[in-house]
């Protein structure tokens, strides 16, 4: 799938949900210690009812939002200062969400436990915690007081000015492991989330979780099927493609499995996963360039390149590096699986591609 994209949305769950702890103690830990004290000193929480503000500077402006949770499941209503008003259920099996606005409405059904793990967020915050390891310094900058609440301050700074996650701070509940104050600064553009109000274990009702659709209303119903990817041949890949570029199978690289991606922008992506002597080497991901929908920026550690003649985008960083660029209607990105395989490696397999007709 479009991996900026996915990006992007990554950097805004982060805002509203990201979660870090520490001891109540300054000085510098591992992200290891940190967890391991905090898992000792903390509690988690199912049931609340919050208000907050989010400003996703020049991504979005501000927005004030509204959120129940409870054993799991979640409402949020958001209204930014733009005028848009979204209303967005998730009541345990079906995820609904309602542009007020435009009057329409997308569900997506899905099997039970298919979202366990973004639940937690303890959980989130171990996943994040294993992104960051190597390339953050965490340090416990103190305690404050945030929607009236005791809160350790987090600092995460990037090693490196290029990586893929920027500089974070984050204010988590003693009590609750929320976080309840969030400041990213990836790509130039500074994000802040901040609780202005929390009740903790306070009565919800399950009313909150259903969602009454007016009449009128443009309904879209998906499922986790329509999300997913599948396999598929190269005769299915031309048909929807059309005259589009391949890495040929030669000195030993062999085309392993073409999969299919049909994603939110409905719109067909390919990626062709490549290996060599058993060893995955690298993956290309081909979609057609479609004016309708909006083009990605470059996101923090991205660079310019040429390639094939055409200008691109190169990322290098310790867990991902990625080559990309648009040529004759076509959106292609290479991502380096095989950590022998350097970005020129890379470079000349892409100058090797020829049309498939």
């Amino acid at each position: 799938m479009n991996w900026k994209k996915s990006l992007r949305m990554a950097g805004l769950v982060t805002a509203l949900t990201l979660s870090l702890v520490g001891c109540n103690t300054q000085g510098s830990y591992s992200p290891q210690e940190i967890i391991d004290q905090a898992l000792q000193e903390t509690t988690e929480t199912t049931t609340y009812y919050g208000e907050y503000t989010m400003d996703m500077g020049e991504l979005g402006g501000k927005a004030q939002v509204k959120e129940w949770a409870k054993e799991g499941k979640r409402r949020i209503e958001m209204t930014s200062e733009n005028g848009e008003h979204f209303i967005s259920v998730n009541n345990g099996s079906q995820l609904i969400t309602y542009d007020v606005v435009g009057n329409t409405v997308h569900k997506m059904n899905y099997s039970e436990g298919a979202f366990d793990g973004l639940q937690s967020p303890r959980d989130q915050a171990e996943i994040l915690f294993k992104m960051m390891k190597d390339t953050h310094d965490i340090t416990v900058a103190g305690e404050e007081k945030i929607a009236g609440r005791d809160t350790y301050r987090i600092v995460a700074k990037s090693k490196k000015a290029d990586t893929l996650l920027g500089d974070m701070e984050v204010w988590i509940d003693k009590k609750t492991w929320l976080t309840l104050k969030t400041t990213t600064n990836n790509a130039g553009n500074k994000m802040t989330t901040e609780y202005s109000k929390l009740d903790v274990d306070t009565k919800i009702d399950d009313a909150q979780f259903t969602l009454d659709i007016p009449d009128g209303a443009t309904v879209e119903e998906m499922s986790e099927e329509d999300y997913a990817s599948e396999t598929v041949t190269l005769d299915v890949a031309k048909a929807q493609l059309g005259e589009f570029l391949m890495v040929p199978e030669a000195d030993g690289l062999t085309l392993q499995t073409i999969s299919l991606d049909k994603g939110f922008e409905e719109r067909p992506e390919f990626t062709f996963e490549y290996v060599k002597e058993e060893v995955q080497q690298f993956s290309v991901s081909v979609f057609k360039v479609d004016a309708k929908h909006a083009e990605i920026g470059n996101i923090q550690g991205e660079k310019e390149i040429e390639v094939r003649g055409q200008k691109g985008t190169v990322m290098e960083d310790e867990k991902f590096r990625y080559v990309g660029w648009q040529e004759n209607g076509y959106q292609y990105g290479i991502i380096i699986e095989n950590p022998e395989l350097t970005i020129d490696d890379i470079l000349t397999s892409a100058q090797q591609m020829t049309i498939v007709q």
